[in-house]
Formats: structure tokens, sequence, C-alpha cells
């Protein structure tokens, strides 16, 4: 070949090549400029979320909640939805890729609320839990100095009645089930705004922003006792279903891209179920041979007492590290421990036992706490006994496992510890990933030789998987018809041994919150996961490895870890 003609081919490579390198870079700014544009879109929408999340430019608005304010917010998504699937997918990255996969699920979630669904028209628990959320928020972290959040409350607080009144006019075919939870909580916000909001800002001393506060809070109070009134109105005409069906409920498993049938998800759970409900029995019997329906009594009975609750918490999570560390479980990014205080007494309508990290964007108030709810002195020593009696120290092991190391506190550290993760990344919120991780290290843990084996420690591990197990089962049965509200009130309590006090609550949970089968399908999703890994790897395996990648990808669905992994399979 001449050499001009090999110059001239070079030369017409070079120009090809260049165009294609500026094509793959304006795709990737094009991607980016969506992103971007979506989140600050979703900040400006829900100013409550954008507070927990750590943007705080809308400290002092409250969502638009109002029809028009829903399809403003369909039509954004859709937009999105069609910018985002217009990229050339092979001009991206394979990391932008997987993120734009993770948001496409997620969007379709939310059109498949907003759309769909539409549960702005028929749940009334979306208004009650903002009602109480936006406050919170604002209140929970010191973000901001005292007074700054106090005026944001206060507009807040301005906003609620206008809410609540644009909830009445949407509202309509609502399920009986769904008044009856909104209404028991909105008891607990109707307390906690017209008590806790006013304590916590009391430290202002500023007459004029005590004053607004007063009105504010009595302006938002009134409107909510107008708004449970209303509710108790309509309660004998609700005539509402709350069943998703099939499809449905199909598309709410691929928002979170788990693209398993629902009755293979429904056959893995109650297979779960058998397996666990037989190793509880059996455990059960390990405790007590002779009345082993006394076991978890005798469980319950060996907890601290109140003076001692926190520092048995709090002393709990030394151990958990240095086991973490002598058994290499994974390779925690720090040793910072989370804050074990009790819970301010304004946050105790609504928390028992949790992880109070900060959001991902928080750059203020970057402390995180592990609350636990203790007894209140003036209850009767019966009730103070009762809470006492939750917090045994097993459970409170679990609970600690699951809230904390290395559960949700874990995955907070590793989300620092990744500074270089994209905005989807970061905001990324996978339930079946988030509770599945949770759930699954309690009882992998337990695998390792937490506490050695002990039956009693063993005992509250499988009845928390068993309340996690009967949560998929109801969920799936409920929304496809085959289970009626009683019937999976009555499956917690006589096959999960739930007390006659926690299983009402928590079918009636199954109704508005579906995807709480993703305790237990997370699990599974990592348990299959981590088996192909170990069929794929052989001796070369090695479970600190493992831990490790999961949780530096993120709380990404499973299935996009898998991919990013490399590990051959199916999700079940």
């Amino acid at each position: 070949m001449a050499l001009k003609t090999i110059r001239a081919l070079a030369f017409c490579s070079a120009a090809l090549a260049i165009p294609a390198a500026a094509q793959a870079a304006s795709a990737t700014d094009t991607y980016n400029g969506i992103v971007k544009a979506y989140f600050e879109a979703q900040w400006q929408a829900h100013p409550a979320s954008a507070t927990a999340t750590g943007v705080h430019q809308y400290d002092n608005r409250l969502d638009d909640v109002s029809a028009a304010g829903v399809a403003k917010e369909i039509a954004r998504l859709k937009d999105t939805v069609a910018k985002l699937r217009a990229i050339d997918g092979a001009k991206l990255s394979q990391a932008d890729r997987d993120d734009r996969d993770v948001l496409l699920g997620e969007i379709d979630g939310q059109l498949l609320q907003d759309e769909t669904l539409q549960s702005w028209k028929h749940d009334p628990g979306n208004y009650v839990n903002l009602l109480t959320y936006a406050a919170f928020g604002l209140m929970e972290r010191d973000f901001a100095p005292l007074p700054t959040r106090m005026k944001d409350t206060i507009a807040r607080e301005t906003a609620m009645p206008a809410m609540l009144a644009a909830a009445k006019t949407n509202l309509t075919d609502m399920p009986p089930v769904y008044i009856d939870i909104a209404l028991d909580n909105l008891d607990g916000g109707i307390a906690f705004l017209s008590k806790d909001v006013p304590a916590a800002f009391q430290a202002v001393k500023d007459p004029a922003l005590q004053k607004q506060l007063a009105d504010s809070t009595k302006a938002a109070v009134a409107a909510a006792k107008d708004f449970k009134a209303w509710l108790v109105a309509q309660k004998p005409k609700a005539h509402g279903s709350f069943v998703l069906g099939r499809a449905n409920l199909q598309r709410l498993l691929a928002s979170d891209l788990v693209d398993v049938p629902v009755e293979k998800v429904l056959a893995a759970g109650e297979a779960q179920f058998a397996k666990d409900r037989a190793d509880y029995l059996a455990t059960e019997k390990l405790i007590d041979p002779k009345n082993p329906q006394h076991a978890m009594a005798e469980v319950e009975a060996d907890h601290p007492d109140a003076a001692h609750l926190i520092e048995t918490a709090r002393d709990g999570l030394v151990k958990l590290q240095k086991f973490i560390e002598d058994h290499k479980i994974l390779t925690l990014p720090s040793q910072q421990l989370p804050v074990v205080a009790e819970t301010p007494p304004f946050a105790r309508a609504v928390i028992f036992g949790q992880t109070d990290a900060p959001g991902a964007l928080e750059t203020h108030a970057t402390k995180a706490y592990y609350f636990i709810t203790p007894p209140e002195p003036t209850w009767p020593k019966a009730r103070q006994e009762k809470l006492l009696s939750y917090f045994n120290r097993s459970f409170l092991q679990n609970l600690s496992v699951h809230e904390a190391l290395p559960g949700h506190f874990t995955q907070y550290l590793f989300q620092h510890a990744n500074p270089g993760w994209s905005l989807v990344r970061k905001m990324a919120q996978s339930y079946t990933t988030t509770e599945g991780w949770a759930h699954y290290s309690e009882q992998m843990m337990i695998e390792q030789g937490l506490s050695k084996g002990d039956a009693k420690v063993h005992l509250t591990q499988i009845n928390d998987a068993l309340l996690r197990d009967c949560r998929l089962i109801a969920s799936i049965k409920m929304h496809t018809g085959a289970m009626t509200l009683q019937q999976a009130t009555d499956m917690f309590q006589h096959q999960c041994f739930q007390s006659p006090a926690v299983a009402p609550g928590e079918a009636k949970r199954g109704t508005s919150d579906p995807g709480y089968y993703s305790y237990t399908l997370g699990k599974l999703e990592i348990l299959k996961l981590r088996a192909d890994a170990m069929k794929q790897e052989g001796k070369a395996f090695n479970l600190t490895k493992f831990h490790d990648q999961f949780m530096n990808s993120g709380l990404v669905p499973v299935s996009i870890i898998r991919r990013e992994m490399g590990v051959k399979g199916s999700s079940l």
C-alpha cells in the first residue's frame, strides 16, 4: 500500500475517532445533566424529603399535594424517563448504564404510585405522614441554628392547613383499613405537634418567634383535628380496596429491578418460612424441653433495667465491632460508632429503636445516633416491665446487628467512605438491598459464631426472621386476593409467633406498604448471590471480600450488585 494511502487512512481514522469520543462525552454530559435536573426537581417538589437528605434550601416549604401538583410531577417524571431512554447506552460507561437502570426503576416506582395506583387519591396516610415528617425533619438534627429551624417549622406549619384541605379534596374510594391506619397515626401526630414541636424550640428566647410558633402550631393542630373528624365521618361509607393485583405487584418488584415472577417470590418466601418455623420450634425445645411454649418468656425475662438499657446497648456495639474485626466479617471503613442515646422525647412516638444517620448529602449535622426508647418513669410498673421485656438481651443484640453493626449504621459508614459515588448511587435506597442486608446480617452473624450457638439468642433471631417471612407471604397473598386482612393477622399471630398486640399492626402495614416483602426477599437474594459467588469462585471465595464488594456497591438493587460483581446466576 502506498505511503500516501496509509497516511490518508490514518487521517480518516483519526477524524472518525474524534467525533466518536466527542459523541461519548456528549452522551455522558447529557446524561449527567438529566440526572442533576431530576434530583433538583425532586428536592424542590418534596422539601420534607430534601431536608432528610441534607438539602436545605427548601426547608421553609411543604410539598404541593394538590391534584395539579401531582399532574405536574407525573409529567416531569415521564419527561425524565423519555430523556434517559433517548440516550444511547453504548456511549455511556458501565457504571452510568447501571445507574440509569436504577434511576429508571425508581422513577417507574413513583409513576406506579402517582399515576396507576394513585395513592394520593386513596391513602390518607400519605398526608398524615407528611404532617409529622415535615416538622420532625427540622427538629431531629442540628444542621442549622435552632432559631433558623424554628422559623422553617413555622413556615411549614403555616402551610399544613392548606395541605390537609387539599387532601380532603383529593381523597376518594378509601379502603377502610387505610382510614384506620391514618387515624391511629394521626392521634400520635396531633400529640407530636401539640407538645413535642413547642418543646423542641423552647430554648429560643425570642418572644416574637415563640408567638409565631404558638400560632402556627395551633392552626396546624386545629387542621389536623378537623382532618381527623372528616376521616371519621368518611369511615362508614369507605369502600375502596387496598389490593394491588398481580400486575401492579409485579411492577412494584420490577421498580427495584427484581425480574422474578411474583409466584416464584412467594414460593421462595414460603419455603423460608417453613424452614424458619421448624427451626423456631426445635430451638424452643432446646431452651425448655418440658414446656417449649414458655421458651420466649424465659428469653424476655432476661433484660436490663431501665437505668442500664442504654449502657447495655452501647456495650453491645463495642462487642459487635470486635466480633466483626476478629472474624473478618467485613472491613469496617472506620472505628466510628453511633452515639447510643435515649430517643429524644419528641421522637418517641415514631421511634422504638433505630439508627438515625445523616442524609446522603448532609454536610453539617453529621453525627449518627442509635436511639433506644426507654419506658417512661411515670408509667405503671407493669407497663415499664412489658417494654423492657421487649428489650431483652437477646433481642437487643439482634436489633443492634440489624440497626448498627453490620446493618444500617455500617451502610452509612460505607456511603461516606465512597465520596466518589455518583449522585444516583449516593441517593439510591433500594428497599431490598437496604433492609435485605440488615436482615441478612442477623442470620449471617449467628452463622459466623456470634453468641457461640446460644439457643436463646438464636430464638430471637428466628422469631424476627419469621416476622419478615410472614410479611412477604402476607404482602403477596393479600395483594393478589389470596388472603384477607384477618387471615393475615391470624397468620402473624399463630404461625409466626407474634404477640396479639403486634399481629394486627403487622398485617395492616402490608396493605399500604406492600414492599415490606423486601426484608426476606432481599435476604434471599443476597444468600443466593453469595452461594453463586462461592460456586463460581471455588476455593478462591472469601467472605470478607464478598461483603466488602457488596457494601462498596451502595444501596442499589441486588441485581445491579450481582452484575457489577460479575456473578452469574438468577436472583432466586
